[in-house]
């Protein structure tokens, strides 16, 4: 199920290329209609302004994500470092119990499992088109 701050951010970010597509479209479609009638480049905008305005769009919605994968990214790793930095400290605590080192331990083990599945996933996010895929996409003809 979505929640509502991801359909929030969802929403926000398609609107948002939506306008920046639109915006570079028509700033195209101005600097054509400021040109003088005989110029040859002033056709060839105007034809290119829609083109322009979908590149501009998905360019401004990749981006986005780009950002938005960064910064989580960030976050993680400073909390899977601080949290670590924690774990090893109190390992290193010589008034910790030897019941209470052991359970730090599997805390940390833990932790290093955490993180190594997500970087398994991030792996398999990363799908490589096979000749299969390939056969599948519909023939053009």
């Amino acid at each position: 199920m979505i929640d509502q701050n991801t359909y929030y951010l969802e929403k926000k970010s398609a609107t948002s290329a939506g306008a920046a597509g639109v915006g570079g479209g028509t700033l195209l479609v101005v600097i054509a209609n400021n040109l003088p009638e005989s110029s040859k480049l002033k056709l060839w905008l105007i034809l290119a302004a829609p083109s322009v305005s979908v590149f501009l769009g998905a360019l401004w919605l990749w981006l986005q994500v780009k950002f938005a994968n960064y910064l989580r990214d960030r976050e993680a790793r400073s909390i899977i470092n601080d949290t670590r930095k924690t774990l090893e400290n109190a390992l290193s605590n010589p008034n910790t119990s030897d019941a209470h080192r052991a359970r730090i331990r599997r805390a940390l083990e833990k932790l290093d499992l955490v993180t190594i599945d997500r970087h398994m996933e991030r792996i398999k996010s990363l799908k490589v088109i096979t000749e299969e895929d390939v056969a599948k996409l519909p023939k053009l003809s």
